[in-house]
């Protein structure tokens, strides 16, 4: 089928659709430690403390990540209030205005056909969908990354007009820049290993005469260097520990304690193309293009996406530090390769069938809930996660029953598929809400306000809930254990209640004061001779203030 038998009100009500359906619920969810509690907080103590440039986690240096995603979610609280949907927002414009970068690239390369698709099937993917609510880096340096990528394909793919090739490529240089200023070197390293071993199996030696290096370098650097001198400048520490133990050590030893089999991603990859597995093995299997390589043929786009999204997987599976979402970005990438080959023949064929699959066992689980959590979760979460849950399993079940009625071909068909299962994505996310609760400290910090003056200490003794800074709008004052703030720690010592003698030496100096202990280990250390008065308890955590 031609370009002109999608109509751009059908496509821009689905995409209107599909964003209502993606923004709609951001706020519904507490945030959940570690990761959204701390790249929450970090920005936080940016805004009031007034110090952008020096990230703080809990009041201490964190040199972990580079500083631009901070800077976007700390923009996001001083416009629209600091709240979970704040919060979240810059990971989930981010990922929806990088859908719509793939659908533009798509269109440019192989028409509007092939890149509504890939917008369709990007959005309508389980890991991507996923991901783009929840806030962690990997969401908004895979779409900078592609942004780069997508540059260099739109001007690698037609080199006759110099003019309209450099701004392509700066665009995308640009785009490098940026993700290295949100997750560090892995911004440029990933994107330039894919491209040499393209260029080597496709022997395309004039893709490095178009690339505008000196051009594209010193834009570069004039996007990442200003920040990496100030902070290094302002904090020596610095450069050691980011460059070498969060990028060498990281990648090549176990100081993480993240190793895992090199098999690791490859079942994560297959389960978050769900429900378009059948498609993504196919594109991956059967991308289109000789496998013996270019031989000198000019540029190929289907062959660079494709080593692009299998060199992160092996670049990161090789390594000795693996997290599930290292491999995000490769999504786009395939999302490009599945579109177009949707648009070759629009049958979404075996693909369809998963969304029967899914509902049934949504179903099953629903059934099961109870037995299956019992003891880890409260009964009353339990009951109000399963209606959500049913939800979700209903959106799926609709949606199969539609392409079996209306048939498996064709632009509203895979819509049809995409928005069903973002829909049921969303549901059941939105619905965790009751169980998600023991990884939040927004209740237990509710419970504790009343007792708050603006100078009242509250302690974490024993452990760092990542989120509880955030909920009290303040650092705790953090006892006993260390976590991820040795380096901080190690700067500022006099911030820290190394061991129980300290705590309570702390602890008996304060008129008013409220302590938080992991839940577990309290009996322990309520034997020590030390009058507590509980004020809430989860069961991850409890609260107590001084008699």
């Amino acid at each position: 089928m031609s370009d002109s038998s999608i109509s751009p009100a059908l496509r821009w009500s689905v995409v209107a659709l599909a964003a209502l359906i993606w923004f709609g619920l951001l706020g519904h969810r507490d945030l959940m430690g570690p990761d959204e509690g701390r790249y929450a907080e970090i920005p936080l103590e940016m805004v009031n403390s007034g110090d952008w440039l020096t990230p703080r986690l809990n009041g201490f240096k964190y040199f972990e990540k580079p500083v631009l995603q901070y800077w976007l979610t700390a923009a996001s609280y001083e416009l629209f209030g600091v709240s979970s949907a704040s919060a979240r927002l810059p990971v989930a414009l981010g990922g929806f205005l990088g859908a719509l970068w793939v659908m533009f690239v798509g269109g440019r390369l192989w028409g509007a056909r092939a890149g509504f698709y890939a917008f369709l099937v990007l959005i309508g993917t389980l890991y991507y969908g996923a991901l783009g609510h929840l806030i962690t880096l990997d969401m908004l340096v895979g779409v900078f990354m592609f942004l780069g990528v997508g540059a260099l394909l739109i001007a690698q793919s037609d080199r006759s007009d110099p003019r309209r090739v450099r701004n392509w490529m700066l665009l995308g240089w640009a785009a490098l820049g940026l993700a290295t200023l949100t997750k560090g070197l892995m911004g440029v390293v990933l994107p330039g290993g894919a491209l040499l071993l393209y260029s080597l199996w496709q022997r395309d030696w004039a893709l490095w005469r178009h690339l505008h290096l000196g051009k594209g370098l010193l834009l570069y650097l004039a996007i990442t260097a200003p920040w990496f001198v100030a902070v290094s400048l302002a904090n020596p520490e610095f450069p050691e520990f980011f460059f070498i133990r969060e990028h060498f050590q990281r990648y090549t030893t176990t100081v993480h304690q993240r190793n895992q089999p090199a098999w690791y991603f490859l079942p994560i990859l297959l389960a978050g193309l769900l429900p378009w597995v059948v498609t993504g093995v196919a594109a991956l299997v059967r991308p289109g293009f000789r496998w013996s390589g270019g031989g000198g043929s000019g540029f190929d786009a289907v062959r660079l996406l494709w080593v692009y999204a299998v060199f992160i997987v092996l670049f990161f599976s090789a390594g000795s530090s693996m997290l599930a979402a290292y491999i995000l970005p490769v999504f786009p990438a395939l999302a490009l390769l599945m579109g177009r080959r949707l648009a070759r023949g629009d049958r979404i064929g075996a693909d369809q069938w998963l969304l029967l699959l899914l509902a049934l066992a949504l179903f099953a689980v629903v059934a099961l809930l109870p037995s299956l959590l019992e003891g880890r979760f409260p009964a009353e979460a339990l009951a109000r996660y399963r209606p959500w849950l049913l939800g979700s399993a209903c959106a799926l079940l609709a949606g199969f029953v539609w392409l079996r009625w209306r048939g498996d071909r064709g632009p509203v068909a895979v819509s049809v598929m995409a928005l069903a299962f973002l829909l049921a994505g969303q549901l059941a996310m939105r619905g965790f809400q009751p169980l998600g609760q023991a990884r939040s400290s927004r209740a237990l910090v509710e419970a504790i306000r009343p007792y708050l003056e603006p100078e009242t200490p509250v302690y974490a003794v024993g452990f760092f809930p990542r989120t509880l800074a955030f909920y009290l709008g303040r650092p705790a004052r953090l006892a006993l254990a260390s976590s991820e703030l040795k380096m901080g720690i190690g700067q500022e010592p006099e911030k820290w209640l190394p061991d129980w003698d300290a705590f309570v030496q702390s602890w008996q100096r304060q008129e008013r004061a409220v302590a938080v202990f992991p839940a577990g280990d309290f009996p322990s250390y309520s034997t020590r001779g030390v009058p507590f008065r509980i004020l809430y308890r989860d069961s991850r955590q409890l609260a107590v203030v001084k008699p």
